[in-house]
């Protein structure tokens, strides 16, 4: 386990991985996820592969995630606010929704796979 406080602490905490990890795996945080770019740039310049929360980190140069479809998670919510509008549903009755685990999305990034010598086709998550 490797933690930051600040966005200042993320280039220490990442070269302190370099030799004692396989693979970075960066949840979805905001601390992290704003400063994803330094994540990526001394990761991949080490040959550290990384598994990341959302695809916002993927496009920021993280190698790969399984994620939700933040616009489809949005239209469930906008159905979920209209019951409550314009139909009167009681939220505290509501069942809670979950997001379907066949929707999520495998989001590679194929710059990154290529940096670090990864055929992207190899890339799954069975």
């Amino acid at each position: 386990d490797y933690t930051v406080a600040t966005s200042n602490d993320i280039q220490t905490m990442v070269e302190s991985m370099i030799g004692k990890v396989d693979v970075l795996y960066a949840p979805t945080d905001n601390v992290i996820a704003a400063g994803m770019s330094t994540v990526a740039m001394i990761a991949n310049e080490n040959g550290l592969p990384t598994v990341v929360g959302e695809q916002g980190m993927v496009d920021a140069g993280g190698l790969v995630t399984y994620t939700i479809d933040y616009k489809e998670l949005g239209k469930v919510a906008g159905e979920m606010a209209m019951q409550i509008l314009s139909e009167g549903t009681d939220p505290a009755e509501m069942p809670i929704e979950y997001y379907p685990s066949d929707k999520l999305q495998l989001v590679v990034n194929e710059d990154t796979a290529a940096e670090l010598g990864i055929d992207p086709s190899t890339i799954t998550m069975e």
